[in-house]
């Protein structure tokens, strides 16, 4: 038998014996993972079965507290609100509280109202809570405690289970005697709750959840909870099944594991045998070392000649080549990264001068045209027919009034061309602070700093203020700080609301409206941002285009637009630790753009 044989004979024997072991080896060390992350799912999938629950509970019990804590409530308890029903306990009042019942128990036990309604596809039909109109006086609902509490509890009904909501009737400010409990009663539908859950569970008789239940078996896991009634007697049982899928994947991915052992030990083989016949093991070290130092380094050198004028040779001939090839390729990726960089900088620079000079040619051609006004030239020749001595008194007169108006017209149009002009040095030196920043940031890299969101706003507003299709409107902005970069910052805003303007001018009508809101809202951990809506009733956006809207080069709009601004906002807003996100139901029905960005710890007032 020859040596290559015996070595091949060998190896494949440790692979056969190493193959048990690794069998042996995943079944004892992965398959109780798999069983213990198996028994983990069930428990989460009952658990998110019963905080589905509770959240009902809690929903509930807070609408009871909210209604049973009211002044209007109180009054109707005491006879003194004779339309408390038409105006709150109505098919459509419940059914918008998200709730099937609503009762008013005064203090007796007696049953004051009692009214319900289960909704369908068609009319609402009217449903009791209770059967009686009394409750005995030792019912957990009449229960008296020192402190207003609100409570929740399952009840069973002829409509199946029933989350309830009470609380005592007292004043809106909780003075007054109690005048009753109200109790609020919401049906508990298993199949929604299956759905929102995605948990597989029935509800059953607590005297016969053991009996059908059984036990665990090779296909499900079993999971039980009982649920007590108001009384803290049991009520029902929650019995959630869980697929036994997570070791089912264990034992096929044990199985697939030692395949890709057996087809790895088989390469190896082969091509140790290959290596062995050529006598190529010092080379192929000499390889492996390169490799590995190119790994470890990262740095792609060629390998030396051996000189051997073989296969072997050949290969690292042809790796010398690719190493060659990818510095090559490396190199011009560099350059073509560096020209596309300073592209895009360059375009979303060109955009954002583009909509600041925008305004700054509406009121540069207003200025040309106002030098032309028919005022002036009306004066002029007043003025000419005063130089003549022989004209009438009266005309005199009527020519001086005549001046005089007109004066006061060239006063006040000249505070108007005043103003425009300040306007339009403000704009100026708004595009001067764009290119002035685009500088800095090519050269250094920008600080955080706290942007007054109302100034921001109301600087950027210059852009669209003077287009006779728009109508702003601005709200809650005073006084809410970010942290950002204000120049960059204040080119989203004016492309944010130049593509506003636009959208109203495209939907042909005669008056639009920008509304301009913001809100504080709170992070994960508690971290505070500000979010600014900004909403115009234009030409909306379809729904195919809004998946793509800030995807470079594209444009909802015609006439040759590129498709940067929302692009260059979006990448703007992320360096700053930002976001836009930009909804709309559809064309013809408006958007809304919200631009949010971390909250400054200090606000406008307080600062």
């Amino acid at each position: 038998m020859r040596l290559i044989t015996k070595i091949n004979l060998a190896l494949l024997g440790v692979v056969a014996v190493s193959a048990v072991l690794n069998f042996a080896a995943l079944r004892m060390a992965v398959m109780p993972s798999f069983a213990s992350l198996e028994e983990q799912a069930a428990d989460r999938n009952q658990g998110r079965v019963l905080e589905a629950i509770e959240l009902h509970k809690e929903q509930v019990a807070n609408s009871a507290g909210d209604y049973a804590i009211w002044d209007d409530t109180y009054a109707f308890m005491r006879n003194e609100a004779t339309d408390y029903v038409d105006k709150n306990v109505t098919a459509e009042s419940l059914k918008t509280l998200g709730v099937n019942y609503f009762v008013a128990v005064d203090n007796e036990g007696h049953i004051v109202l009692d009214s319900g309604y289960r909704y369908g596809e068609e009319e609402p039909s009217p449903l009791r809570l209770f059967a009686s109109n009394q409750l005995l006086r030792s019912h957990p609902f009449l229960e008296a405690t020192e402190d207003v509490e609100v409570r929740s509890a399952l009840l069973s009904t002829d409509q199946g289970l029933v989350v309830v909501g009470y609380a005592p009737i007292l004043m809106s400010d909780r003075s007054g005697e109690r005048a009753g409990t109200l109790v609020l009663g919401r049906i508990l539908d298993a199949d929604a709750l299956r759905s929102a859950t995605k948990v597989d569970f029935e509800f059953k008789a607590p005297e016969k959840a053991s009996e059908d239940l059984g036990v665990s078996g090779q296909e499900f896991l079993y999971r039980v909870d009982q649920l007590t009634s108001v009384e803290g007697k049991p009520l029902t049982a929650v019995i959630s099944r869980t697929g036994r899928d997570i070791t089912a994947v264990g034992e096929r991915t044990i199985l697939t594991t030692l395949l890709f052992l057996l087809g790895g030990a088989a390469l190896l083989l082969f091509a140790l045998g290959y290596v062995l016949r050529k006598i190529a093991v010092s080379r192929i070290e000499m390889l492996r070392a390169h490799l590995s130092n190119v790994a470890s380094t990262g740095k792609l050198e060629a390998l030396p000649d051996d000189g051997r004028n073989d296969e072997l040779s050949e290969a690292i001939q042809a790796f010398n080549d690719m190493a060659q090839q990818l510095a090559e390729l490396r190199d011009k990726l560099r350059r073509q990264d560096y020209d596309h960089g300073a592209a895009d900088q360059a375009a979303g620079l060109l955009h954002n001068v583009r909509n600041a000079m925008s305004p700054v040619s509406v009121l540069a051609w207003e200025l040309s045209k106002e030098g032309q006004s028919a005022v002036s030239q009306n004066l002029t020749k007043a003025l000419e027919q005063l130089k003549d001595p022989e004209i009438a008194q009266d005309r005199a007169a009527k020519l001086n009034q005549f001046v005089t108006m007109s004066a006061t017209r060239l006063i006040e149009d000249e505070a108007e061309r005043r103003n425009s002009v300040r306007s339009m040095v403000d704009m100026l030196r708004h595009i001067d602070d764009i290119l002035k920043d685009s500088e800095r940031s090519a050269q250094l890299e920008r600080a955080v700093e706290s942007i007054d969101l109302d100034k921001s706003m109301r600087d950027a507003v210059q852009l669209v203020e003077r287009r006779a299709a728009v109508d702003l409107g601005l709200s809650h902005l005073d006084g809410n700080l970010v942290l950002g970069h204000k120049v960059p910052f204040d080119q989203v805003l004016a492309n944010i609301l130049v593509n506003a303007a636009e959208a109203i001018e495209a939907s042909g009508s005669k008056s639009g409206k920008i509304l301009v809101t913001s809100e504080i809202r709170t992070r994960g951990q508690g971290a505070r941002e500000v979010a600014m809506m900004i909403r115009d009733d234009g030409v909306g956006i379809d729904r195919g285009s809004l998946q793509h809207i800030f995807e470079k080069g594209f444009s909802t709009k015609s006439e040759g637009k590129r498709g940067l601004g929302l692009h260059w906002c979006a990448n703007v807003m992320n360096a700053m630790g930002g976001r836009v996100v930009v909804e709309s139901e559809g064309a013809g029905r408006g958007a809304c753009v919200t631009v949010t960005l971390p909250a400054a710890t200090e606000s406008k007032a307080a600062a």
